[in-house]
């Protein structure tokens, strides 16, 4: 086993480079640290060990000090990590043990300026992966995600030893006489993970001994077609932020896409835009057609703001966005719309369902008439920022009305979202 190769293939330059590998004490991350400690003597670069203690087993201090005992023979610099007992939830244990491993890496690279972070994932550890994503969504780039160059929170993520396995790397620890704890939980069944590893990869690999490459080759070919899915939509129009929470797209912008490419597209869009992993059902979102556009936006937005007096000159909140009411025209920030009054008092908010508005002609209109007229979706008529005066008559609503009646005083008012600083 040589690592050498690995880094040539992937053209990654290791001199002067400085290297955090994530190390349990266990046999994979030993042979891993093992593998690095020798190719350091054949290149220039800095390795750091990095582990993080858990503390969900009584014998996890023995990694602690097996690890310690090992970097303190080969010179290396070992950074430990420990979660606390009373900061460990009672349930979804395994996710916030990860999400608290990660934590701690990431402080690593930080503190010691790291180049390159590097985990032990083997090939059955990538057959698992398959396996699992593949019982719980089926979605490609999910079976994907453990790839041998990637990311982590903008720090280059490598995975080695992803082409060898288990048994390769028992046989590195034997041959080398490298001690290391094995973690008594992974020979328990009650974890998907466990159950896979136990009795369905035993059997795969029964009825064909290179599942390990299939998997592999599986991985590399799907992470390349996801490649070029996500390249063909990249050339498609940015959808525009409406409302603070709603992004709209012209259906003409995405007409050449079938419905199923389209699927896609959403599916990809709320995976960069929330880190949301999500099926055909796009659960936890909204997906709505209305007029020419098309409309996404997450379920349970934040309550809008109640109604509150404001007066020119003064920055109030209204959907979770700063916007000021002046008799003056601004630079920074975007202008919503304007109107005239012969009032200096105003209350704003949103504007209640069944409203009627006044016209020119003195008559009165239904609001969702000229909600309709605007093109604006009855779900976003609530988010539409609405202006007040004394009587609690409404004489500007946003993207569609303004009052319509002059007054020899009236003023000239101007509605402005501010920028962020």
């Amino acid at each position: 086993m040589n690592l050498n190769t690995f880094f040539k293939e992937k053209n990654l330059p290791l001199t002067g480079k400085t290297l955090v590998v994530a190390a349990s004490g266990g046999p994979d991350s030993m042979a891993l640290v093992d593998l690095l400690v020798q190719l350091k003597k054949k290149r220039a670069f800095r390795l750091i060990v990095a582990h993080f203690d858990h503390q969900l087993r009584a014998d996890s201090q023995e990694e602690t000090a097996l690890l310690k005992a090992y970097c303190q023979k080969q010179g290396l610099l070992l950074k430990n990590g420990s979660w606390d007992r009373d900061l460990q939830p009672e349930t979804g244990i395994e996710a916030a043990a990860r999400t608290v491993r990660y934590q701690f890496l990431i402080k690593v690279m930080k503190e010691v300026k790291g180049d390159y972070l590097l985990t032990a994932h083997h090939g059955n550890d990538l057959l698992e992966n398959i396996l699992l994503k593949f019982i719980r969504s089926g979605n490609p780039e999910e079976m994907n995600s453990l790839q041998a160059v990637g990311q982590m929170q903008g720090y280059p993520l490598l995975r080695p030893l992803l082409g060898y396995a288990k048994s390769d790397l028992l046989a590195y620890d034997q041959e080398h006489h490298l001690r290391f704890i094995e973690d008594s939980t992974n020979f328990e069944d009650e974890t998907l993970r466990n159950r896979l590893r136990h009795y369905l990869v035993p059997l795969l690999k029964k009825e064909n001994s290179h599942i390990l490459n299939n998997a592999h080759r599986f991985s590399q070919e799907t992470q390349l077609l996801v490649q070029l899915s996500q390249k063909e939509l990249a050339h498609l129009p940015a959808p525009k932020l409406v409302l603070n929470y709603f992004y709209r797209w012209n259906k003409a912008d995405l007409a050449a896409l079938s419905e199923t490419q389209r699927l896609y597209y959403w599916q990809q869009f709320i995976w960069k835009k929330w880190q949301r992993r999500v099926g055909p059902e796009l659960n936890g979102f909204s997906l709505l057609a209305y007029q020419n556009y098309y409309y996404l936006w997450q379920h349970n937005l934040p309550q809008l703001e109640s109604r509150q007096s404001i007066k020119p000159g003064q920055i109030f909140t209204f959907r979770q966005q700063q916007f000021i009411l002046t008799l003056n025209q601004q630079e920074n920030g975007e202008r919503v719309g304007d109107f005239w009054s012969n009032e200096s008092n105003f209350k704003v908010g949103s504007l209640p369902t069944g409203t009627k508005l006044l016209l020119k002609n003195g008559q009165h209109v239904k609001a969702k008439k000229m909600f309709a007229a605007a093109g604006i979706p009855l779900f976003l008529r609530p988010f539409c920022l609405t202006v007040f005066n004394a009587e609690e008559a409404a004489i500007f609503v946003e993207k569609a009305y303004q009052d319509q009646t002059w007054q020899a005083d009236n003023k000239h008012y101007y509605l402005y979202l501010l920028k962020k600083v």
